[in-house]
């Protein structure tokens, strides 16, 4: 059974991952051009450029940790890496220089991809690690309420602290360093706690079991194989991509991997857009922009108890589709019938906002029970490559949208010198905040309408994995492995 004070050793890192996180999704191109003095494309290709540079070291992080075999453990080491790495980064990160174009815009570069890179050493391998503490299907959606209750803590800090102190500090330039100061306090407070009491044992008072290649499966079962991990980058390159491969041929993974993709294009567009959309639309004050994200994050924590209530009762996968097609239909309602409506936007943003939080909370447990179908299918278990992947898809798309957002609120004429926008920009804004997050909602919904991975085919195909590694008939679960697998 899981332990609640170790529950909440291991969720209390989510508190700095989700600061950082928002941190750095929301403000960053809002401090470029308001305050570093970069027009939008140029910012957005920082951010995208940088995004990219994590797809590549996602993958490579996800795959060594799970071949880790460090005395702390395979995870423990690169939680303790982004520790130490990511506080002093995002601190540089958002300070202001005075630099030529090209230099300024190398500066933000190099540091950008420094923090992509830190934070994905916390991220992926934090991830996994929540897949091998928690095994049972109800056990990882607790897992993830607990840590997503610390998560939303860090997301309002990192929402609402940078707005006040825009209204607070009279220095545009010292308002951010003392945000990005904050920011950096605690994701260093939280992750060494994490490191220090999330020992190399799991929340169930097991001993971690070594790494294995590929994570394969347990050492007496008659599907693991010998390590015979690559050397070397290209070696260790073609284990990753024949790992994605081999996890993209599983179609409740393909399924995911569309889900994943639409929702994180969602949540990227609501991230960048808030402040612009509430600014330039909706007519608000810095200090009424963050009663918005208050807002935001009651609604998070309100609705986390249900969202926990209703995957347990209705399945992850179904919750999912309804917190989904509601905000979509939602959304696509206030575009088309009441865009002028200031308390229609507000009841899309509380819409919006349960949504967001019930992906936050589900979608890591869905995309853990695939380590269930990989382990039958081939044989391995793979946690650390799954969830890089998960992340990787994730980025991706994020860094698509990131561009194309910046290139087109760019186009669209936007001056950040004017309090008063031209009409371009405004229906950019409305088009980017409302239309395209909605019909990313109703692509990600359609997507789980084919994923059949519940309570119940999961209790099947956990009983089949167990008989097939111990080399015995399992075809009394067939049938709900073949509603799983076709």
């Amino acid at each position: 059974m899981l332990k609640p004070n170790k529950i909440c050793s291991y969720s209390l890192g989510y508190m700095g991952q989700g600061a950082a996180y928002n941190f750095m999704s929301t403000y960053f191109i809002v401090f470029m051009t308001d305050c570093a003095g970069m027009n939008s494309a140029l910012s957005a290709s920082i951010m995208s450029i940088a995004l990219l540079t994590e797809v590549v070291s996602g993958m490579a992080i996800g795959n060594i940790s799970d071949n880790c075999t460090s005395a702390m453990g395979k995870r423990r080491p690169f939680i303790l890496f982004a520790c130490l790495t990511l506080p002093p980064i995002i601190m540089l990160l958002f300070m202001p220089i005075e630099a030529g174009g090209n230099l300024k815009f190398i500066y933000y570069l190099i540091f950008s991809i420094l923090f992509r890179i830190s934070f994905s050493s916390y991220e992926i391998p934090g991830n996994a690690f929540g897949a091998e503490i928690a095994s049972g299907y109800d056990e990882r959606t607790l897992l993830r309420t607990v840590s997503r209750i610390f998560g939303i803590l860090g997301n309002t800090a990192a929402y609402i602290f940078p707005l006040l102190m825009l209204d607070a500090v009279k220095s545009p330039s010292n308002s951010w360093r003392i945000s990005a100061a904050v920011i950096a306090f605690i994701c260093f407070s939280t992750w060494l706690a994490t490191f220090f009491f999330t020992k190399p044992y799991s929340i169930c008072g097991k001993k971690a079991l070594p790494a294995q290649s590929g994570g394969s499966a347990s050492s007496d079962s008659k599907f693991t194989e010998k390590s015979d991990r690559p050397a070397g980058k290209n070696g260790l390159l073609k284990n990753i991509l024949s790992n994605y491969f081999q996890l993209s041929k599983l179609r409740p993974m393909r399924i995911l991997i569309i889900y994943k993709a639409a929702f994180s294009c969602a949540i990227a567009l609501f991230n960048i857009g808030t402040v612009y959309y509430m600014r330039y639309c909706a007519g608000l004050s810095n200090t009424y922009i963050s009663g918005v994200y208050f807002i935001t994050s009651a609604v998070f924590l309100t609705t986390t108890p249900l969202v926990n209530k209703m995957a347990l009762k209705l399945g992850k996968a179904n919750q999912q589709k309804i917190f989904l097609g509601s905000a979509a239909l939602t959304g696509l309602s206030i575009f088309f019938f009441f865009p002028e409506s200031i308390a229609a936007t507000f009841v899309y943003i509380a819409i919006f906002a349960a949504a967001q939080n019930s992906f936050w909370q589900l979608s890591t447990p869905i995309f853990y029970d695939i380590v269930e179908v990989d382990e039958f299918v081939n044989g391995k278990k793979r946690e650390g490559d799954i969830m890089s992947m998960v992340s990787v898809l994730g980025t991706l798309s994020t860094s698509v949208i990131v561009q194309i957002f910046g290139v087109l609120l760019n186009f669209s004429g936007y001056d950040p010198a004017e309090t008063v926008q031209p009409e371009t920009v405004v229906t950019f804004l409305e088009l980017a905040y409302v239309l395209a997050p909605s019909l990313c909602f109703l692509t990600g919904a359609a997507a789980l309408a084919k994923f059949s991975l519940n309570k119940k085919t999961f209790a099947s195909l956990s009983a089949a994995v167990k008989k097939k590694n111990a080399g015995e008939d399992f075809s009394e679960y067939a049938e709900d492995i073949d509603k799983i697998l076709k």
